[in-house]
């Protein structure tokens, strides 16, 4: 499930070229590289460390709020839970998904066996059990519960433990959209004892967390960050060791100050979830290294409107005529994105690679023809009616799409109205009904939690998705998306995505900006990590250290 990403720029899409992961380019910084010139470089893992790091403060694009798996929505969240917490399964930096705190057995398409692994135990030294399993998934699926996946588990008619190690799940109907979701968020287990403890303080500050991941808390108080250090007990001999003895995980909010941190070394690292002002001069600095995974991420305009300009197609698609890409691409992602023909690019496609790579080609990409888009106004007839975009001034990236798309709406004879509000408030365009539907739009950086479209694709475009803001439906992508989730043969099923994903793309269900890659960036001397949007899920941090 995709979840609501109020970043400072809003929600993003997940995967990795699968190019890269079958032969990936020297893992060489993109220090030559002009600010806007785009990169065809993509880097899954940069160079083994050979050298312990010391002490490293990794930068976040905001200070971390909850460290409870199925509250976490967000790149702060899932930056640290990957690292902390283990899901039954494990993302690896390619997006390949294999055993993680649990081997899967497909006993019959309708039931999955998940048998912990040897050793498995928590930070306090608990051994793993099928009861902390079971909690924790019934927890994800509830569905009056706290958490955001509830709807991951809608085929799920039961969670049982049939041993101390082995947990079944049965399913009402085939599913293949679960075991990736059971490599995220919604698959990481927590120790029901201490949750249970912990009660509604869980997962915060005074509650804190209890994970069996390759890192354990050491701190955490508000304002100053997280610290980690590496779990010296963690069970899984087949990931590497962590090469540095603690990490101090920090919201930086300002680009100043982040890029200052990156030269001095102040900050060792962090990966972009946002638009960087200054990348083209981190590029050519000596002290940093910039690299860039395949693009995953969809920059987009989420439409929320059910009635008005905007809750016409027409509309949509006039606007997204008018819109100007790659002046987008040029000034604010300094060349790391790429135009996109839909809204889930080559990152993301993890399976049947030719089948969505046919698909998204026979889409045009998205370039600028006024005089269609005039035409299109036409046919609508709503010239001079208003509508309203949300947006938050505070934050540069966010102001400078909405302004953009300001800028081709009124090109058209629309009236703009932006609601701005501030950055901390931004995150209730996608979790308050109230605040989505007070505007027309909003924009959005957004992801799936696994490498597959439709991880992105279902919470939009299928009734009662996560993201269906404006409750557009069409039975034709219900019926192929749905299709998607129960057919076992990879070719058919990628089939089935791009049917939807041509029916998605043709209507602006939401509109299409840019393609950004993913992109980590790292002080001198440091290296290992996966450049790939892999950090949101695995444990990134295990490969870190110094060159």
């Amino acid at each position: 499930m995709t979840r609501p990403i109020p970043t400072a720029f809003g929600l993003v899409a997940a995967a990795t070229l699968l190019a890269a992961c079958t032969g990936a380019p020297a893992p060489t910084a993109s220090g030559s590289a002009s600010a806007s010139v785009p990169t065809s470089d993509f880097t899954v893992l940069t160079t083994a460390p050979t050298g312990d790091a010391g002490a490293l403060t990794w930068a976040l694009y905001r200070e971390t709020q909850t460290l409870d798996p199925i509250q976490a929505f967000d790149y702060p969240e899932n930056t640290v839970d990957s690292l902390l917490c283990d899901a039954l399964l494990r993302q690896a930096p390619d997006m390949t998904i294999g055993p993680g705190l649990a081997t899967l057995t497909q006993v019959s398409p309708t039931s999955l066996d998940f048998t912990i692994q040897k050793g498995a135990a928590f930070w306090d030294g608990k051994p793993v059990t099928s009861d902390d399993v079971v909690y924790s998934l019934k927890r994800a699926a509830d569905p009056e519960g706290i958490g955001f996946y509830a709807t991951v588990f809608n085929r799920v008619k039961d969670i049982t433990a049939v041993s101390t190690t082995t947990v079944e799940l049965t399913l009402s109907e085939p599913d293949q959209w679960l075991v990736g979701e059971l490599s995220a968020t919604p698959g990481m287990v927590v120790e029901k004892a201490f949750a249970e403890k912990a009660g509604k303080n869980f997962g915060t500050v005074q509650g804190l967390t209890m994970c069996s991941g390759p890192f354990k808390l050491d701190s955490w108080k508000t304002g100053q960050g997280i610290s980690i250090v590496p779990n010296p007990t963690y069970w899984d001999s087949t990931l590497p060791k962590p090469k540095f003895t603690k990490m101090t995980l920090i919201g930086v909010t300002d680009d100043a100050a982040l890029t200052a941190g990156l030269q001095t070394g102040a900050i060792s690292g962090t990966y972009l979830a946002n638009p960087l002002a200054t990348l083209g001069t981190l590029r050519t600095n000596p002290d940093v290294q910039v690299f860039q995974g395949a693009p995953f991420a969809t920059d987009a305009m989420v439409v929320s409107a059910t009635k008005g300009p905007l809750a016409d197609a027409r509309v949509r698609q006039a606007i997204s005529y008018a819109l100007d890409r790659k002046g987008i691409i040029d000034t604010l992602w300094h060349g790391a994105a790429i135009l996109p023909h839909a809204l889930e690019a080559q990152g993301t496609w993890g399976s049947a690679p030719d089948v969505f790579k046919a698909g998204y080609d026979a889409l045009p990409a998205l370039e600028p023809d006024l005089v269609k888009a005039k035409d299109l106004m036409t046919q609508a007839g709503v010239a001079g009616q208003s509508i309203k975009i949300g947006t938050s001034s505070g934050t540069a990236a966010i102001n400078a799409e909405s302004l953009a798309y300001k800028a081709a709406a009124e090109k058209l004879g629309l009236k703009v109205t932006l609601t701005d509000v501030s950055p901390s408030n931004y995150i209730n365009f996608f979790i308050d009904p109230a605040a989505s539907a007070s505007v027309d739009a909003f924009p959005t950086t957004n992801y799936g939690d696994y490498a597959d479209p439709s991880a992105l694709y279902k919470t939009l475009a299928l009734k009662g998705g996560s993201q269906d803001f404006s409750g557009w439906t069409d039975p034709a992508v219900t019926r192929a998306l749905e299709a998607a989730r129960s057919e076992s043969d990879p070719g058919k099923r990628a089939q089935d995505v791009v049917d939807a994903q041509k029916i998605i793309t043709a209507q602006m269900v939401w509109i299409p900006t840019a393609s950004p890659n993913a992109v980590l960036v790292m002080h001198k001397g440091l290296t290992g990590p996966p450049a790939t949007f892999s950090y949101m899920f695995g444990p990134w941090a295990v490969y870190l250290g110094a060159s």
